[in-house]
């Protein structure tokens, strides 16, 4: 019986031994929780299609598609694009930001940023229409592994074009109005 005792003692502290060990500081493998990893950089290209072919953002002033490409490095501590379209110096002048995009390792959430007195953008407020499709283009520098997501708002999807490339694409039916917000459950 004794030598019983001393044998879950002894496996009880082999475990333990084994899990503090796991955890060491010179430890370079990382817990994977959601299929994003932080430290990929990201470029943002938004596109919109209404009543004609999809055409980019910068498109709408007759400048080249990637003009407007945002930038950001994946941080989950940290929104990658606060201000996500916000231009100065346009043809129609300066355009404060649409969205605050803020991805995580498992989800992309999108909240609506201008009031309903915001100069540029109060006459695109409203519900969208059948044909209209905005979509955020997320080029991601390393594969991105998402296989699929799930949407708190049945207007928005995310589109997998690449192992690269993922598309939030927002439809038909999407209420864009001040305070709107919705976000993709990432697997």
């Amino acid at each position: 019986m004794r030598s019983y005792k001393l044998y879950a003692v002894l496996l009880s502290a082999a475990l333990v031994l084994s899990a503090c060990s796991s955890n060491d500081d010179n430890d370079d493998t990382t817990v994977q929780i959601g299929p994003l990893t932080e430290g990929v950089d990201i470029t943002l290209r938004n596109t919109l299609e209404e009543g004609g072919p999809e055409g980019s953002f910068p498109a709408l002033f007759g400048l080249a598609d990637d003009s407007y490409d945002e930038m950001a490095t994946l941080s989950f501590s940290a929104s990658e694009f606060p201000t996500a379209l916000a231009q100065a110096g346009t043809p129609v002048g300066d355009i404060s930001g649409l969205y605050d995009i803020d991805i995580t390792q498992n989800s992309i959430a999108f909240t609506l940023l201008p009031t309903a007195a915001d100069p540029f953008w109060v006459n695109i407020f409203g519900e969208f229409p059948a044909g209209k499709f905005d979509r955020y283009y997320l080029t991601f520098a390393e594969p991105h592994n998402i296989s699929s997501a799930t949407s708190t708002n049945s207007s928005v999807r995310l589109r997998i074009d690449s192992a690269n490339v993922a598309v939030v694409e927002i439809s038909e039916g999407y209420d864009m109005n001040p305070g709107a917000a919705f976000s993709l459950s990432l697997e």
